[in-house]
């Protein structure tokens, strides 16, 4: 962090001094991180000025890791030929994710700026469904023949590496064009020229379909430990592949989907400073409605068991104490069985050895937790009888919502949605209902009441 301020120091300096070649200079030393961080500090003309100094290359990669608002208005602001270069150079993967952030209008105006065979390419990218393999996967990799030699795969590695995304895993496919599978840079350097890439190949890859989800291939590819992951379209012919680097970014963007889901948010395209205050109140409406609308039923709760209120007044001291252990108890339980399922640990079959764990766990917690609340009654000086009650709730609340918070991603997942959706606030809010139900029945028969 240091360096970046040191470095963004540098960079005001030189631009105040008008000293544009040792800036220019200055800039070329820089990671293409670095230096987006230090653009987006920068208002719109400044930043245009900035970008153009880099050298090519380095603005392409400058480019990509720019976020989407900033890189519209670079775009605004430069000329079709500037725009056209930009659009032309950049991997066909990290232009469809562009594309992708940009309203309609403005992709069909780019795209126009491709040249034939690039916007052919453009376009066919697009055309997957949305987050799918086919749409963030990328063309540029090396194929091989089947019927090749080690050494007549190493001439047509060094000929065509240049272009493609990485040149470590190469993919060996038959004259349809199907995969029939994968080599390593390591195997083929040290196998004999004379080789056949069948005698070193695997024959066997692993691989996913164009219609495949990005979460999926991004289990597939953690689960199997791979660099690069083939893709295939219907009739197996390899059409692209995923990097490593496209998967880290599909594993971010549905961690953070998930997070917002399990808060209770809608997930929210844009980042947090670009979105409207509008879009982020109606992202976080909807489910905090369901949670006020169910929360009418803990009114209707403490409504019918006002005699025992009035009866035992003490029993009120310890409510927010007995619902804020159950949510908080429903939440844990639903964020370890949402984790199972993401990580691929749990599936749908395993739901009776998940709540027998979770029953369990909830008894010993339970009981740890008794034991604290009824020395605080007892000290308060309730009497034993409230003390009794609080300790039993207690117990019984943490089981409730142990078990509710693992049934309902269990439930999301038998209806085909995504478990994430059980909200920390839905899960707090149906555990209340029934941790009060069972507080007041508790305290009924225990102190005798009603």
């Amino acid at each position: 962090m240091d360096l970046q301020k040191k470095f963004l120091a540098s960079v005001d300096k030189l631009f105040e001094r008008k000293q544009f070649k040792s800036l220019k200079e200055l800039l070329s030393t820089m990671e293409p991180a670095d230096i987006a961080e230090i653009l987006a500090e920068k208002a719109a003309t400044e930043r245009a000025f900035l970008f153009r100094l880099l050298p090519k290359d380095l603005a392409i990669e400058v480019f990509e890791f720019m976020e989407g608002t900033e890189r519209e208005e670079l775009l605004a602001n430069f000329t079709d030929s500037e725009v056209a270069s930009i659009i032309e150079e950049m991997s066909d993967d990290d232009r469809t994710a562009l594309f992708d952030e940009l309203p309609a209008k403005t992709v069909k105006k780019l795209l126009a700026h491709l040249s034939p065979e690039e916007r052919k390419l453009a376009n066919a990218l697009l055309n997957y469904p949305e987050d799918s393999a086919g749409r963030i996967m990328t063309p540029e990799f090396i194929d091989l023949k089947e019927g090749m030699t080690v050494a007549r795969a190493l001439e047509r590695i060094r000929a065509t590496a240049a272009k493609k995304e990485t040149i470590y895993t190469s993919f060996v496919v038959s004259p349809e064009r199907r995969l029939k599978g994968t080599v390593h840079l390591e195997d083929l350097i040290l196998a004999a020229p004379e080789t056949l890439l069948t005698d070193i190949m695997d024959g066997q890859p692993v691989f996913v379909t164009t219609s495949t989800d990005q979460e999926e291939a991004a289990k597939i590819m953690s689960r199997y430990d791979l660099q690069t992951l083939p893709v295939v379209d219907k009739e197996e012919r390899l059409v692209g592949i995923l990097t490593f680097d496209d998967i880290l970014d599909v594993i971010q963007e549905e961690a953070t989907e998930d997070f917002e889901r399990m808060a209770g948010i809608q997930p929210v395209d844009e980042n947090y400073l670009e979105a409207g205050v509008f879009t982020l109140a109606r992202k976080r409406l909807i489910w905090l409605l369901v949670c006020i609308a169910t929360q009418l039923f803990s009114s209707y709760i403490l409504q019918s068991y006002a005699f025992a209120l009035e009866s035992a007044v003490a029993l009120a001291f310890f409510i927010p104490m007995l619902t804020g252990t159950g949510g908080n108890t429903g939440t844990q339980a639903a964020t370890l069985v949402i984790r199972g399922f993401t990580l691929g640990e749990i599936i749908k079959s395993d739901i009776h050895k998940v709540l027998y764990k979770e029953m369990l766990s909830g008894i010993l917690l339970g009981l740890a937790l008794a034991l604290l609340a009824s020395l605080r009654a007892w000290t308060m000086g309730t009497g034993f009888g409230v003390a009794l009650t609080v300790a039993i709730s207690v117990v019984g609340v943490v089981m409730l919502g142990n078990l509710v918070g693992a049934l309902l991603p269990f439930a999301a997942k038998k209806l085909k949605l995504d478990p994430a959706i059980m909200s920390g606030p839905f899960i707090s809010t149906v555990v209340d209902i029934l941790g009060l139900l069972l507080y007041f029945e508790v305290a009924r028969r225990v102190l005798h009441l009603g």
